[in-house]
């Protein structure tokens, strides 16, 4: 069969608001198979303007939602214009996952942000944009969609663990996939670290210093989400509403509601493990476990990880994997799109089937 390579660009943008991840990335695709490289990639910092604008739109009228729209596609496409002429890239085309602003699959609904019209229009590129719709239109969860990813791109472990401003967990058990979003985490730390006048705890320094709030642990492993079963996932205004507060209005030291926090992170993850061995029936000797996101960064929160999954080999990869892996995952999202291969798993997110997920607009300086 024909090998075809593919130059991709991808964009994500997590619930954390620290910025816009880009990465382009070089695949090789041949009869399902994905040989990979990432051969450019950084982070813009989004301004105080535009985290506050995405912070709060869920509030904002019908009006401010539809300029939004607009506007941040425009955005997104001058970044990407950016990117391409410091990087001196030729891209075939880009995948965009949007800001998720709105995500409610109990009322059959999620809202991610970022015209994909404008991008191309902008860029000149086809752009392929808002891959979880179709998912919820079938009846899952529309997340995670990372699984994908972890088939295809960092075969060879048992679990996948991404700490975004929300963690999840994706299992694979003998090639079927399930995921599903665990609770806040960078979200909570960094709404901590920012009541101590920080932007985020720089390898959990401050949590190292803190001691264990018993009563505050308590009160968050007692959150009614860490009770449902999977399929499940988070929206951010639940994590703003529920999670974070928990800790950010608890009468005690920063430091220890920081270490506290990584605690809890770590009970839930473990948790979130066992849950899916006894569910399947998953057992084994001995678990792999590979960690990316901004998270994977964090030593400390990485030691409480391994310290509560006793039965679990912790690998931390190379920090591009870490820092670019959902942008990497949007690029092979798009490409599957593309290809109209499956770049969404029923088996994760409870849709009646897998879908080729994706809505496609055409650039006018490539076609595809």
């Amino acid at each position: 069969m024909e090998v075809k390579n593919y130059k991709a660009i991808g964009l994500m943008s997590g619930s954390s608001l620290d910025g816009l991840d880009i990465a382009c990335i070089d695949f090789e695709y041949e009869n399902g198979k994905v040989n990979w490289n990432i051969l450019e990639a950084e982070t813009v910092p989004y301004s105080e303007m535009w985290q506050s604008r995405l912070l709060n739109l869920p509030h904002q009228s019908a009006l401010a939602f539809a300029k939004t729209h607009t506007f941040y596609g425009h955005y997104l496409g001058e970044l990407v214009n950016e990117f391409i002429e410091k990087h001196k890239i030729e891209p075939d085309f880009i995948a965009s996952h949007g800001h998720t602003i709105f995500h409610n699959p109990n009322e059959n609904f999620t809202v991610q942000i970022g015209d994909g019209a404008a991008i191309a229009a902008i860029s000149g590129y086809p752009v392929v944009s808002n891959f979880r719709e179709q998912d919820i239109t079938l009846g899952g969860e529309g997340a995670p969609i990372a699984p994908i990813a972890d088939k295809y791109l960092l075969p060879g472990y048992d679990f996948y663990l991404n700490l975004g401003g929300i963690d999840n967990i994706s299992c694979n058990i003998h090639d079927r996939f399930v995921a599903f979003d665990i609770g806040s985490a960078n979200q909570t730390l960094n709404a901590i670290a920012q009541g101590m006048d920080m932007e985020y705890d720089h390898d959990g320094r401050i949590a190292k210093t803190g001691e264990l709030v018993e009563p505050l642990l308590k009160k968050a492993n007692a959150n009614e989400y860490y009770q449902e079963t999977y399929p499940k996932s988070l929206a951010n205004q639940y994590v703003q509403e529920n999670l974070v507060p928990l800790f950010v209005n608890f009468d005690a030291l920063w430091e220890d509601k920081m270490r506290t926090a990584c605690e809890h992170i770590a009970f839930q993850i473990a948790k979130a493990i066992s849950v899916v061995i006894e569910k399947e029936h998953f057992i084994k000797e001995k678990y792999r476990m590979i960690i990316t996101g901004g998270g994977a960064l964090n030593s400390f929160l990485v030691s409480c990880i391994r310290k509560h999954c006793e039965n679990v080999e912790v690998v931390v990869p190379d920090r591009k994997i870490v820092e670019f892996k959902e942008a990497a995952l949007m690029s092979l999202m798009g490409l599957l799109r593309i290809e109209n291969k499956t770049n969404t798993l029923h088996s994760v997110t409870g849709a009646k089937h897998d879908t080729f997920s994706g809505a496609f607009h055409q650039g006018f300086k490539r076609t595809i």
